[in-house]
């Protein structure tokens, strides 16, 4: 499939945004790259075969067609799935508008099952199963089969004897936890600005005069001059469901988030041997990501998870 553009601006972006990405960034390579996926032989021939097309045409671009897309990007440029759906995703590369979250759900998902755990069956590590526990019918991850068996579910992990899981015959749907991307709360900073906080308090976001910034999920904030909690203004304890889930799902939708947040490519750590928390896929991503990063001002590294 060759994807049309009416000019190269959205191409250019795309590309410088994940040269910022890559460790070695070099323009050229990821134009080159980037033309291949799109469906062409080289950057000159992109370059040259745009020419004034509908806006239907970018929304013709289907959910496999962009997991396509960003797996070859990430493969090519050594880059995270995540990072890649990130950097297109802002330079609006396959569509008009901006990709809403529930197809930033679904492309991981595709991505996930495609790239990270195959195809699911009995006692394979990334299966959706049935918790059955406590009379529930809930889906689980099956992160190690066994006694105990070891879940993934939308809310965190969990402990179960082996007879209180099933594996349905027919493969259960594909989902991201909650827990790795719905807001608990914000925190307002001295500065004026809002750090969106996870049910871990790990940091997702910062917003601050309208700007949106994705946060590494090992940093500490400082200068914390107040905290919302979502549960709170709902007079509930359920965060994941119901009333909070609503209201955290409206302030997202108010600063028009649509994105996901880096705590999401904790996931597939969480299936590794050693790993056994939430916080610990945290650690073992910053491992993988090289570590060394520049901190903000307002941060600093989180010694709690590298203690």
């Amino acid at each position: 499939m060759r994807v049309l553009f009416s000019d190269l601006a959205r191409p250019k972006q795309a590309a410088k945004n994940l040269v910022r990405l890559s460790a070695n960034p070099k323009l050229s390579d990821v134009h080159e790259a980037l033309a291949r996926v799109l469906g062409y032989r080289d950057w000159h021939e992109l370059s040259i075969s745009a020419y004034p097309v509908t806006s239907s045409v970018f929304r013709e671009t289907s959910i496999d067609d962009a997991v396509r897309i960003i797996v070859g990007l990430a493969d090519d440029l050594s880059l995270t799935y995540a990072d890649v759906q990130y950097a297109i995703s802002k330079a609006r590369l396959l569509q008009d508008a901006p990709w809403p979250l529930e197809v930033h759900l679904s492309l991981c998902t595709k991505i996930w099952r495609q790239c990270v755990f195959g195809a699911p069956g009995s006692g394979k590590p990334g299966t959706v199963v049935r918790d059955k526990a406590n009379g529930a019918n809930t889906p689980a991850y099956l992160r190690r089969a066994g006694e105990p068996t070891y879940l993934l579910s939308d809310t965190g992990m969990s402990l179960r004897a082996d007879h209180e899981v099933v594996t349905p015959g027919t493969p259960l749907a594909d989902f991201v936890p909650s827990r790795l991307w719905l807001p608990y709360g914000f925190w307002t900073l001295q500065d004026g600005s809002v750090v969106i906080f996870s049910r871990d308090y790990l940091p997702m976001w910062r917003v601050k005069e309208g700007i949106v910034e994705r946060l590494n999920p090992w940093i500490w904030v400082n200068g914390i001059a107040d905290q919302f909690f979502f549960t709170n203004s709902a007079a509930t304890v359920v965060w994941s469901r119901g009333p909070a889930r609503e209201l955290a799902l409206d302030y997202l939708a108010t600063h028009r988030i649509f994105d996901l947040p880096k705590l999401v490519d904790i996931m597939p750590y969480l299936f590794e041997a050693g790993v056994e928390s939430i916080e610990d896929g945290v650690k073992r991503l910053r491992e993988m990501s090289g570590g060394g990063e520049i901190l903000p001002t307002y941060a600093k590294l989180n010694t709690r998870l590298f203690r």
